[in-house]
């Protein structure tokens, strides 16, 4: 039942794509097995993602935060691939049981926009002497980072961490290793293929030594 609904969604990928054009990014992502993975996209040449891509940090956030028991869907949020500045909204799927099924992503290629904005702010700052108020057509109280590697998705996780504790990434401890595993699992990184291979790179660690880790966090 759940392959034949995502099915379906795939359909209405096509059709919304159609409906709204070629500055609409449309995708589906599919959790199957305890897996993440993305399953259709149209016009993906927006943020550049194939169906390799793993699912962005602050997707990952709602599921953890279980945000489609409280809401359907989360929208216009601020979403941002190399230079380009997206209006990004999730649509929640969940099958007969209320359970979560995938996700239905919806970002909007915000350049003409902002483009035709920052020209109108120009010429009227030249005939008004205005302050630019940096006015940006977007909700800006969370931000969304789209990326073809998970390399990028646990480095964007773990950065601030290591920054904010100062902590030795090439030389970490047990402990240090277990805060950063932690939050890696707290944020569903572990849902997504190749996160435990990645992170083991990225903390100087065997693939064994994370899987030890990860069995520590559910005996605590």
């Amino acid at each position: 039942m759940n392959e034949i609904l995502i099915e379906q969604y795939k359909k209405i990928a096509k059709f919304l794509a159609a409906c709204l054009g070629e500055d609409y990014e449309i995708a589906i992502h599919e959790i199957k097995n305890e897996e993440l993975k993305l399953v259709h996209i149209e016009n993906g040449d927006i943020s550049k993602r194939t169906l390799k891509a793993p699912l962005s940090e602050l997707a990952l956030k709602f599921i953890n935060e279980k945000k489609y028991e409280e809401s359907d869907y989360e929208v216009n949020y601020k979403g941002l691939s190399g230079n380009k500045v997206l209006r990004s909204s999730t649509f929640f799927i969940k099958n007969e049981k209320e359970e979560l099924i995938g996700l239905l992503c919806i970002n909007f290629n915000l350049d003409h926009i902002n483009k035709s904005i920052n020209k109108i702010n120009e010429e009227l700052k030249e005939l008004f002497n205005l302050v630019d108020d940096k006015t940006s057509y977007v909700e800006e109280s969370s931000v969304e980072y789209f990326t073809e590697e998970i390399s990028t998705v646990i480095h964007n996780i773990i950065a601030p961490i290591v920054e904010e504790k100062n902590l030795p990434l090439a030389r970490l401890s047990f402990n240090e290793k277990m805060i950063l595993i932690e939050e890696l699992k707290k944020q569903g990184v572990f849902l997504l293929k190749g996160a435990v291979s990645e992170a083991a790179v990225q903390l100087h660690s065997s693939e064994a030594s994370i899987y030890r880790y990860l069995k520590k966090t559910q005996d605590a």
